[in-house]
């Protein structure tokens, strides 16, 4: 094909890097997306330090990631640096490539990182007042051996330091040295302290990650309130679309009256107020993007305050969600509507049933969660699976009446519930997707080693019963949710790798 003419036109760095400053951040939305390179970076500490000294006042945020060398770190420096159409990892919350660059440049000028990998140092900086200054109009990135920054790194052998410098966005330049432009500064750190805490509260929760803000630990706050008993957890909604998953959990808080203490109850209510919290929490990877909304399908009335939902998704559906570049914002695509909705309609029925009862909590609230005993189950590749619900609330109450071998033997029991339900052994399973080695196949890597290591569980605890393995074997292989791991269960018997 004969190549068209054109004419290459590189756009003004100046200008550019002057209009992504307006992208339209707030300061702790864009500290939450410099945190998001940290966690891709393999981070469980991150550190922020707000350091007020007037007109050179700075924000530094460091993590004890994988680190980079020059050449990685030159290429993240790069405005764009990965593609949006590129699927990302599980672990990694990037959307453009270029979040870094402009949460940096919304708060201030200069931007340096400092990288540290093996105990080697590189460094980068955008300086908007050196390329404003310089009427080439390049991209000239600037390259500095030395670092006064590079101390926050001494406890680490691996690292990346941020600094934003000059704060022209958070600090007045005609009035840099008042009293009210450092208040202002330090008010900062609580807004970027509780916004960091609900974004990022499932790491926190869940992968031991640690923030910090000036040495003060960021305090996880979970808008579901899972630890009261009286916080209705209800039904579960699995929906696939090619291959991208969408999983919706919808819960109902406790009415007020169900709170030990006024701390309590204010907890609950959460940093913004009951009403701005009810509504959907859409989650990408675990981090929250966007929360208590319901996405114009209903108003918010205060009968609806105590409804919660949780929605999951993964990077592969950035596109279809309209994740934004800030990553504060989502659309749900037309083909999760009716099944949104819906569950809204629930979860909003229930919160008024609760919201008007005035502590006192009728047998109709509850009673759809008792006959709530099977889920379905089909992940990403269109495999079926048939689970006793754990979260029933009493095989929860038995549970937790058992000690830890008690509460083994009980889930060795309800595997083997799960298996040999007489619908299942009817055929339903096979009916329902491919045979068990086309599904071995597509099944997730991931998933699989879940499932192995759930069926080493049930087969030493019928060992530790008496059974012997000439016993235990034909059971094993006849579950009808673990059929496709047949080959992987006979390597298990012959090698006697159970542990």
């Amino acid at each position: 094909m004969q190549e068209k003419p054109f004419v290459e036109l590189t756009p003004d760095a100046h200008l550019l890097m002057s209009s992504l400053r307006s992208v339209g951040y707030k300061p702790e939305t864009a500290i939450a997306d410099i945190v998001d390179n940290c966690i891709t970076a393999g981070a469980d500490v991150v550190k922020i330090h707000f350091i007020w000294a007037g007109k050179t006042s700075k924000i530094i945020i460091c993590d004890n990631g994988m680190g980079m060398d020059q050449e990685t770190l030159i290429k993240s420096m790069k405005i764009g640096a990965y593609s949006p159409n590129l699927v990302r990892a599980k672990n990694d919350l990037g959307r453009f490539g270029m979040g870094m660059k402009t949460a940096a440049f919304s708060m201030g000028k200069k931007l340096e990182v400092v990288s540290k990998i093996n105990n080697i140092f590189s460094n980068a900086c955008w300086d908007l007042s050196f390329i404003e200054a310089d009427a080439s109009g390049l991209w000239k990135l600037l390259i500095d051996e030395d670092t006064e920054f590079a101390k926050y790194l001494d406890d680490w052998s691996n690292g990346t330091i941020i600094v934003i410098d000059v704060l022209d966005r958070i600090i007045p330049e005609n009035n840099s040295e008042s009293p009210k432009a450092k208040n202002s500064f330090y008010v900062l750190i609580d807004a970027v302290s509780k916004h960091l805490g609900l974004v990022f509260h499932r790491f926190i929760e869940e992968n031991s990650l640690q923030i910090s803000i000036n040495d003060v630990p960021v305090v996880a706050w979970n808008p579901f309130c899972l630890n009261n008993n009286a916080t209705q957890e209800l039904g579960e909604e699995f929906y696939c679309k090619d291959g991208k998953e969408v999983v919706i959990q919808p819960y109902t808080l406790p009415h007020k009256t169900k709170f030990k203490t006024d701390s309590e109850l204010s907890d609950a209510e959460g940093p913004y107020g009951i009403t701005a919290h009810q509504g959907v929490y859409v989650y990408r990877n675990r981090r929250l993007i966007v929360f208590g909304t319901w996405f114009g399908y209903i108003r918010k009335e205060p009968a609806f305050n105590l409804a919660r939902i949780k929605l999951d998704i993964g990077t592969d559906s950035d596109y279809d969600w309209k994740i934004d570049i800030k990553k504060s914002s989502a659309t749900p695509p037309l083909y999760i509507r009716d099944i949104l909705n819906r569950t809204i309609d629930i979860c909003t029925e229930t919160s008024a049933k609760v919201y008007n009862s005035r502590g006192s909590y009728s047998k109709n609230v509850i009673s759809p969660n008792l006959g709530y005993v099977w889920e379905q189950r089909k992940n990403k590749h269109g495999f079926y699976s048939y689970r006793i619900n754990k979260k029933h609330p009493l095989l929860i109450s038995i549970n937790k009446k058992l000690d830890k071998v008690g509460q083994e033997d009980l889930a060795a029991f309800l595997a083997l519930v799960e298996n040999f339900a007489p619908f299942l052994q009817s055929g339903v399973i096979d009916y329902l997707h491919t045979d068990g080695s086309e599904a071995q196949s597509r099944m997730d890597e991931l998933q699989k080693q879940i499932d192995i290591e759930e069926l080493k569980g049930y087969i030493k605890s019928f060992l530790n019963k008496g059974y012997d393995k000439d016993e235990i074997a034909p059971i094993i292989l006849g579950m009808a949710n673990f059929r496709y791991l047949k080959n992987d269960i006979l390597r298990i018997f012959e090698a006697n790798d159970y542990d």
